[in-house]
């Protein structure tokens, strides 16, 4: 296996999927959360592809390919932050969905004991 072909199987794999799965996220529910962890996700498979373009510039004394380098780190570092930002507010925004819905169970128990007792609400 050739060292090109090494980042499109990671590609092709393991981003791919996870970019598919953040769109259809941010589709079911629009919020900061899932847009950003759409963000991170296009991020982390655009910077494979910018490694691959570094790698097939011919080097040369100026070394163009190392802007492409730099350029793919760089957004792999953001799309993975962009992704950590995207998961703990999807996380805190789920906890939370969580409290209230338990807290409506609740409220609506204790209307359904009134109404069997026989009592005006």
């Amino acid at each position: 296996m050739d060292s090109v072909s090494l980042p499109v199987l990671i590609n092709v794999v393991t981003l791919i999927p996870f970019l598919v799965s953040a769109v259809l996220l941010v589709r079911a529910v629009k919020n900061w959360a899932t847009i950003t962890l759409m963000v991170g996700a296009s991020c982390m498979n655009l910077a494979p592809l910018l490694f691959v373009i570094a790698y097939l510039i011919p080097s040369s004394p100026r070394y163009e390919g190392m802007y492409y380098a730099f350029a793919g780190a760089g957004l792999a570092g953001g799309g993975m932050l962009c992704c950590l930002v995207g998961v703990v507010g999807g996380g805190i925004k789920y906890a939370a969905t969580v409290r209230r819905a338990k807290e409506l169970e609740v409220l609506l128990q204790q209307v359904q004991e009134r109404i069997d007792s026989g009592e005006r609400i």
